[in-house]
C-alpha cells in the first residue's frame, strides 16, 4: 500500500484525503479479490459484486485546528 500511494505521489494524482481514502478503498477490494480468486476452490464469479466508488463516501477533510 505505501508503494502504491508513493506511486500515486509520483504519478500526480490528488492527495486529497477523499480522492486516497477511495483509492485505497479500491486497491484494497482488487487485493482481496486476488487472494480469494488465486486460491484452491474460489466461489463463482459473479458472486462477487464490484462495488461502485464514488465522491463524497467519506467527510469532507477538515483542517486541524
Amino acid at each position: 500500500m505505501d508503494l502504491l500511494q508513493d506511486s500515486a505521489d509520483e504519478v500526480g494524482l490528488p492527495a486529497d484525503p477523499e480522492f486516497r481514502a477511495v483509492f485505497l478503498y479500491c486497491i484494497e477490494w482488487g487485493t482481496r479479490m486476488a487472494v480469494l480468486y488465486s486460491g484452491g476452490n474460489p466461489p463463482p464469479v459473479d458472486a462477487a459484486d464490484v462495488p461502485r466508488w464514488k465522491w463524497g463516501q467519506a467527510p469532507p477533510w477538515q483542517p486541524a485546528g
